[in-house]
């Protein structure tokens, strides 16, 4: 397995930290960072949400750590074809970004990294434009 870390830009944001963090603390707003043309079948609960990244694999991740008004962090969890940590960084300065850390084939790093690179900023991109209050 080789270890990989994909960042996103980073972005200025819309939105208050505080308002961004509790956005993101609930699953039902996950799927509104996803790139909707590469997500299939998205399911959430309270504790976790899955859904299928077409052309990639299922997921299903859960909340691993919330630090105030800093980061979330995701974990995979189940039966995912690569273990990964996905954090979602709140700055001070009012800018995000999201970085993409786990362990993977090399051989499948190669063929996925570039659409981990896109799911990344889609995410960075969208949490930075929602006006929240």
């Amino acid at each position: 397995m080789a270890h990989f870390t994909i960042p996103s830009e980073t972005h200025s944001v819309q939105s208050s930290t505080d308002h961004l963090f509790d956005f993101m603390g609930d699953f039902n707003n996950f799927k509104h960072l996803l790139p909707e043309d590469k997500i299939e079948r998205f399911e959430c609960t309270a504790e976790q949400c899955s859904f299928n990244i077409k052309g990639l694999t299922a997921l299903t991740i859960k909340i691993k750590e919330r630090i105030p008004k800093s980061r979330i962090t995701f974990e995979t969890t189940g039966l995912a074809k690569f273990v990964f940590t996905l954090h979602i960084h709140l700055y001070e300065n009012q800018t995000t970004n999201v970085e993409l850390e786990g362990d993977m084939n090399p051989f499948i790093k190669v063929m996925a990294e570039k659409p981990l690179k896109d799911l990344v900023n889609t995410m960075a991109t969208k949490l930075a434009a929602l006006k929240l209050s």
